[in-house]
């Protein structure tokens, strides 16, 4: 899965260890997001349970995980990517972005740069 490698690249340069269950929840919720982008638009209500089942997990523990792997990420990260991807849309005195900034970001991003991220399938 090129996507996947893609995004663990990403996350290991973020400072994210592949660890932390946030990790595994953070690629698999960017995968959701690049096959079905009004998930964007859902994060708690569709995204967070559709990753819960799919790990046998509750959505309050994914959105732990992956808040918790945002976090450690972001204090001992590579500030160079945390600066190309997010530039000026985090807030500077909360810090680091929240679960969805994050993950809509990386989904984002790899729209962008790979121009279509899902290998050219219709959305």
């Amino acid at each position: 899965m090129p996507n996947e490698l893609k995004i663990s690249d990403m996350l290991k340069d973020f400072g994210i260890s592949p660890i932390l269950r946030g990790y595994r929840y953070i690629i698999y919720s960017v995968e959701e997001m690049l096959k079905d982008q009004s998930l964007m638009y859902a994060i708690t209500k569709r995204l967070y349970p559709l990753v819960a089942k799919q790990f046998d997990t509750t959505k309050s523990r994914v959105e732990r995980a992956i808040r918790h792997a945002i976090e450690a990420g972001w204090e001992k990260g590579n500030m160079e990517t945390q600066a190309r991807l997010f530039g000026y849309t985090v807030d500077a005195n909360r810090g680091n972005p929240s679960n969805g900034e994050f993950i809509c970001t990386l989904a984002d991003w790899l729209v962008l740069t790979e121009g279509r991220a899902d290998n050219g399938n219709e959305r």
